[in-house]
């Protein structure tokens, strides 16, 4: 699911991504990897084990998931849509057809109430999709920074609060697939409407006796009548003459009704001759730019469901595919030691993350842990908290100038699977300040091919060991500080798990 995710799919990942904050790392990184498992044991490939994983998700939810909602209220409003708007079409012309045999149709009046409208509509809609088209800017929600003022407040959230803070706080995602979704049933509606329309004219004319005509208080002569018709019917003007599919001069005349004349005077197939070029009005005005716009807001919208890449699919990726070196978990047997074949253990590690052409990882290390904690080690830590050997280790404060300088250093970079992975390795008995949220929040910013940021907190040093558990209260600290840069998600690990 590298691409192609549906708005339903888009929806459940992130009601499944704001469960997990108030989850331990250790805990989501054990159930993806058995998710993982299960996915290796029946051979899914690759690019569906995000599917896969999502799949598995839904099946182990308790209660319902917003794709089925979605689903719920789609069907509902299609129905509602289409049924109504059929209805609305067909109540429209057959209030406009209404025929006592004293004065008949006046074909201005239905060409001003049922086609005008309706193409009308059809051409704002035109004109506002070629304007989008030309903009081609990022989608902005309306009012951003009342709902990040709102939103980004101290304090936890619940899982629903959290999963609409993501929604309507990630560039508009899910609110452009939205957006699509809701023009497609707009055109739905529409569509319908102009079907109604043109089954109650075709409808009324086959069973009811119907007089067409035209009247004006200006000094409109035949003349200019027939010279408005002509240009409406230029569409169709191809059509052999012998169809009767645009009225002519003499008919123009015949049915034009002078009040003081009464309809004695007029002939009969003079004012019959009107219902064709009056269908044809409504399917050609009406009918098929309705149709034309629902496929164009289809095709739109699975044009952003299929660019669509959400950042956090590759973190859930390398968690089904991370080994579990250390203890066993999941049932799965313990890793057994990596070859060495004469190389130095870091040296090892390098290259089994290196099977794959590209970056893996890089890891973010504070300068004075520089030379205090074995290659050996560090390289073990970012394979067990995100699947790959740091390809480079980065001496750099939790400072925004460093971080940008990291970025600037890995902005060349080939990354595996075309994801960002970054591991800081944080000493947690310093608390978070402001300078550090903002450089991880930099650090995480990454919308169009996905980032991984994982903080791994230390402790104190304990005599020559630097690379220590975090207590409690640092790690809680650490963990209250970072829930306030949501939505962006950041996993975090201590150094001894």
């Amino acid at each position: 699911m590298k691409h192609g995710m549906r708005l339903g799919d888009y929806l459940d990942l992130e009601w499944f991504l704001e469960k997990d904050r108030v989850l331990e790392a250790e805990a989501i990184l054990d159930r993806d990897r058995g998710i993982g498992l299960a996915a290796q044991a029946l051979s899914v490939p690759a690019e569906r084990q995000a599917s896969f994983w999502l799949e598995r998700r839904r099946e182990a939810e308790e209660g319902g998931v917003p794709s089925s909602s979605l689903r719920s209220i789609l069907i509902i409003l299609r129905l509602v849509l289409g049924l109504g708007g059929f209805l609305a079409g067909v109540s429209l012309v057959r209030a406009l057809l209404l025929y006592s045999g004293v004065e008949p149709v006046n074909v201005s009046v239905f060409l001003l109430l049922a086609v005008l409208p309706q193409a009308g509509l059809c051409f704002l809609g035109a004109g506002l999709l070629v304007l989008r088209g030309l903009r081609r800017k990022e989608f902005g929600i309306p009012l951003r920074p009342l709902f990040d003022l709102f939103w980004r407040r101290p304090g936890g959230l619940s899982p629903q609060a959290g999963f609409v803070r993501a929604l309507f706080l990630c560039r508009g995602r899910p609110v452009r697939m939205l957006g699509w979704e809701s023009l497609r049933l707009a055109h739905l509606g529409g569509l319908c409407l102009a079907l109604g329309s043109l089954a109650g004219m075709t409808v009324s004319v086959a069973v009811t006796d119907l007089a067409f005509g035209w009247q004006s208080t200006l000094q409109v002569g035949a003349q200019g009548m027939h010279s408005l018709v002509s240009a409406l019917a230029a569409p169709w003007s191809w059509l052999p003459a012998q169809w009767g599919m645009t009225p002519t001069l003499t008919q123009i005349e015949g049915s034009r009704i002078i009040l003081k004349d009464g309809m004695q005077a007029l002939a009969s197939a003079d004012l019959a001759a009107w219902w064709p070029f009056l269908c044809m009005c409504l399917l050609v005005y009406a009918l098929l730019p309705r149709l034309v716009l629902l496929l164009g807001a289809h095709w739109m919208l699975r044009r952003v469901e299929g660019e669509l890449a959400h950042p956090d699919l590759g973190r859930i990726v390398d968690r089904m595919r991370s080994p579990l070196l250390g203890s066993a978990r999941m049932g799965e047997a313990p890793s057994s030691p990596l070859p060495l074949d004469g190389q130095s253990a870091p040296e090892a590690l390098r290259a089994s993350g290196q099977a794959q052409e590209g970056v893996g990882c890089v890891l973010l290390l504070p300068p004075e842990l520089v030379d205090r904690i074995d290659e050996e080690r560090l390289l073990d830590l970012t394979v067990r908290v995100c699947g790959y050997p740091a390809h480079r280790i980065i001496p750099a404060t939790l400072d925004p100038q460093d971080v940008r300088q990291a970025l600037d250093e890995c902005a060349d970079f080939d990354w595996i699977g075309g994801h960002e992975r970054f591991v800081a390795l944080i000493e947690a008995w310093q608390p978070p300040i402001r300078e550090n949220l903002q450089a991880l929040k930099l650090l995480g910013q990454e919308e169009k091919r996905g980032r991984s940021l994982v903080l791994v907190l230390c402790g104190r040093p304990s005599g020559k060991d630097w690379l220590t558990a975090p207590d409690e209260d640092s790690r809680e600290a650490w963990n209250d500080a970072v829930a306030r840069l949501a939505p962006l998600r950041v996993d975090i690990f201590g150094a001894s798990s």
